[in-house]
């Protein structure tokens, strides 16, 4: 095997690692997106275009029709993978400055563990307590919706209270809960 494909391996390797750690820092801004749906479907409609028109360009570079599958399938997952979070990112990160307080419902505020959650026999010794973090359960526009905070907020409301939480409005029009922790 020749440096050149090693080091395509690595770099190949090292971007799946750098795109796994760039999604778990991502999943915490998708708890508290409003109707997220479109967003992801649409990206992932643009991966699969981009995929089907890297694996027509390269589908020459296949003899049989093994490497001509293998060579769209590799074009087409590649292409899907990182949509969601690309979208996801330019949603947030091109994101109105201000935001706007919105009104909605209160229902509930219940706690959860952040990290390592005990096993089946509780925490081992030694093993260091999860911080605790909240899901807030509210309802806007008759549907109820799960948000995530590190912090209480809501915790001397009754349900059925009206709140305002802070929207950002995004890039595709995606609005998100930014609770400026």
């Amino acid at each position: 095997m020749s440096m050149k494909s090693k080091l395509l391996i690595f770099l190949g390797v090292l971007s799946i690692v750098g795109l796994i750690v760039l999604y778990v820092n991502e999943l915490g801004w998708f708890h508290n997106y409003f109707y997220p749906e479109n967003m992801v479907l649409g990206s992932l409609v643009v991966g699969l275009v981009i995929g089907l028109a890297l694996g027509f360009r390269y589908r020459k570079l296949g003899e049989e029709l093994v490497d001509k599958a293998q060579i769209w399938t590799v074009c087409v997952i590649l292409a899907l993978l990182p949509m969601p979070l690309l979208a996801s990112l330019a949603n947030r990160l091109f994101a109105e400055r201000q935001t706007h307080e919105v009104k909605v419902e209160f229902w509930d505020e219940k706690e959860h563990l952040i990290g390592r959650s005990p096993t089946i026999y509780g925490f081992l010794e030694g093993d260091k307590k999860a911080e605790l973090g909240f899901f807030i359960f509210v309802i806007k526009d008759g549907e109820m919706i799960r948000l995530k905070s590190r912090t209480p907020r809501f915790s001397h409301l009754a349900k059925g209270d009206t709140i305002s939480i802070p929207l950002r409005k995004g890039l595709f029009g995606v609005a998100y809960v930014d609770w400026q922790e």
